[in-house]
């Protein structure tokens, strides 16, 4: 611990504003020019705002940049290229737009394109602007934390994992900063730190936060039955999958329990606690 009281968590959420920045591109060297040009807003817009939305998609987000080039204008090869360029694994946009510029800059040098994209499917550039808001919510202690869990929604999730360490350019996500400074717990930090939003949808990343908090705090089935038994049926069904994907040793180890059957003990704690009563929608915070 610090050796002084925490200060308590403030969970944020964000909604965007989009407008159109009135410059367009119909080929690649017109959607070159264009990502040299718009501001950090627009290139954020195009590639980043997909990662808070994906887990309704069926397949990890594409960006704009590479799902237009390669999918509108059919420029496989460079598509291909721009799409393996992580938007996430930069620390700010300035990189990531650098990163952009160099393929589509490399790509005309080899092979000059001469194709245009169908009247009418033009790139257009927006930009979003991020309006920040208090949920109100607050968290003293790891207890209130896993409580949190279940009442922001995605996108307060979205907001401290990603939007403010890359808008802000933090050097962490806001809840291992927190874990870290405020809890003096490095580990538990360093457990938050490795969540990757490219690899896993928002709804997984709630469910792995229970999963390391709960574990952190060796919390048994029981009680994990207790705390996420009044949560949406959605975010309950997450839960169970991915404590099924657990190691078997991790998750006996602090359970005492085999995968299976935890979520088996979860399943039916779940149903007793629903029973005779109306199943309640997903937070609005």
């Amino acid at each position: 611990m610090t050796g002084r009281p925490a200060r308590p968590f403030e969970f944020m959420t964000s909604s965007s504003l989009v407008a159109v920045t009135g410059r367009r591109a119909a080929d690649v060297r017109e959607l070159l020019e264009g990502i040299k040009a718009v501001p950090g807003s627009s290139i954020y817009h195009h590639s980043h705002q997909a990662y808070r939305e994906w887990q309704t998609f069926d397949r990890p987000p594409v960006h704009d940049f590479g799902y237009w080039t390669g999918e509108v204008l059919r420029e496989k090869g460079l598509g291909e290229k721009l799409t393996a360029i992580d938007p996430t694994q930069f620390d700010d946009i300035r990189g990531f737009r650098e990163e952009l510029v160099r393929v589509i800059e490399r790509h005309l040098e080899g092979s000059p394109s001469r194709l245009h994209c169908p009247p009418g499917s033009e790139f257009t550039f927006c930009q979003s602007v991020s309006l920040i808001s208090d949920t109100g919510i607050r968290a003293g202690d790891i207890g209130g934390f896993i409580e949190a869990m279940g009442r922001v929604t995605n996108r307060s999730l979205y907001y401290h994992l990603f939007e403010a360490r890359l808008r802000l350019q933090r050097a962490d996500n806001d809840f291992s900063i927190w874990f870290r400074d405020q809890l003096g717990q490095p580990d538990l930090a360093a457990q938050i730190s490795r969540l990757d939003i490219a690899v896993h949808s928002l709804d997984q990343i709630r469910a792995r936060l229970f999963v390391i908090l709960g574990q952190y705090q060796g919390i048994s089935a029981l009680e994990m039955v207790r705390r996420v038994a009044q949560l949406p049926v959605d975010m309950v069904e997450t839960l169970l999958t991915e404590i099924l994907t657990l190691p078997v040793r991790t998750a006996t180890s602090f359970w005492g329990k085999s995968p299976s059957t935890l979520a088996n003990a979860l399943t039916k704690g779940i149903k007793r606690a629903k029973k005779g009563r109306r199943s309640h929608g997903p937070g609005t915070a």
